[in-house]
């Protein structure tokens, strides 16, 4: 198993990299990292050595732009002016497909082991009610269609691992979909990257990390019992604890009315998301085991921080949970 921990390439995140000493120090006890390439990196910061996998890039709403429906990216953006502001360039398949087709290049670049792709959706209202227009098969079926695109006629190269999120796609919770999403993608190396935060947040009534042990198992044994072998599939894990379903509640119960520009209301919802999706250690009794059974070829830890310091302390707490 290959440990990694989670690194963008974000203004400061990756600085300590020109560091020989703090280099080691961020990295004592991992194998590399998982990057996801935000701004290009300064020629020479990252050490393609280092790199084990790489993060596509996130993309919340992008299912309008995907089958050209026009009426729901003016419900959304307002114009498409901001529509095209958003996605970075004209309101085609093509825009939305470069983003990733950069990611495939930069995983080349640094001979990345692996690819991590979210398979959800959701509309920035949507964060907060989390009342979808969209259903996990709608999601599932596009992102398989954008998948076979961009890895047409690929036969080999990084195994492509897919992620759960809480929001349509597939998010774990019905396993006729985990396999179906799976199997519809036609690139042979593939696999799942079981987000354990993000499956947390599928059920808001969870109070504790010990609940979410719990839960996860659950969940393994519901997609083994409908005859389909999750931890065999998970060939990846995000690992990081989210116990956020009394927020998520209270925000659903009573959510907010947006204002602004759109880069403002995405601005509420990413703010949102990160009291919803919360990125801390997973230290639970119990997380070595639950590692165990589903022994993955990969794990990350992917954990919010503020600093370098503040990484090395989260990452190192995180580690002491699998000893």
């Amino acid at each position: 198993m290959r440990l990694a921990f989670n690194l963008t390439t974000c203004e400061g995140d990756a600085d300590f990299l020109a560091d020989e000493q703090e280099k080691k120090r961020q990295l004592e006890g991992y194998d590399g990292l998982e990057l996801q390439v935000i701004d290009d990196p300064a020629e020479g910061l990252v050490d393609p050595a280092l790199v084990t996998g790489l993060h596509m890039s996130c993309v919340p709403c992008w299912y309008a732009l995907w089958t050209g429906d026009g009426q729901a990216l003016l419900d959304e953006f307002g114009t498409f002016e901001e529509a095209e502001a958003y996605y970075g360039g004209p309101l085609t398949r093509d825009t939305l497909l470069d983003k990733f087709r950069r990611d495939l290049h930069w995983a080349d670049r640094f001979g990345a082991e692996y690819l991590v792709f979210h398979i959800a959706e959701s509309r920035v209202i949507e964060s907060f009610t989390e009342d979808y227009l969209r259903t996990d098969e709608e999601i599932c079926e596009a992102c398989a269609d954008m998948l076979n695109i961009l890895f047409e006629g690929k036969t080999d190269g990084p195994l492509l691992l897919l992620e759960n999120l809480w929001q349509p796609g597939m998010n774990l919770k019905r396993p006729e979909i985990t396999r179906d999403m799976l199997a519809s993608v036609n690139y042979p190396n593939k696999g799942i990257m079981l987000d354990t935060g993000h499956l947390m947040n599928t059920d808001t009534s969870l109070r504790s990390q010990d609940e979410a042990v719990r839960y996860i198992h659950s969940v393994l044994d519901a997609h083994e019992a409908a005859g389909f072998d999750l931890c065999e599939s998970a060939r990846g894990i995000h690992l990081n604890a989210s116990v956020s379903g009394e927020y998520a509640e209270k925000v659903k119960a009573a959510p907010p009315r947006l204002h602004g520009t759109y880069r403002e209301r995405t601005g509420d919802m990413f703010w949102h998301v990160f009291q919803r999706d919360q990125h801390r250690p997973f230290t639970a009794p119990g997380v070595k085991e639950l590692i165990a059974r589903i022994a993955p070829d990969y794990l990350t830890t992917e954990l919010i921080s503020t600093g370098p310091d503040d990484r090395r302390e989260k990452n190192s707490q995180q580690l002491a949970a699998l000893k």
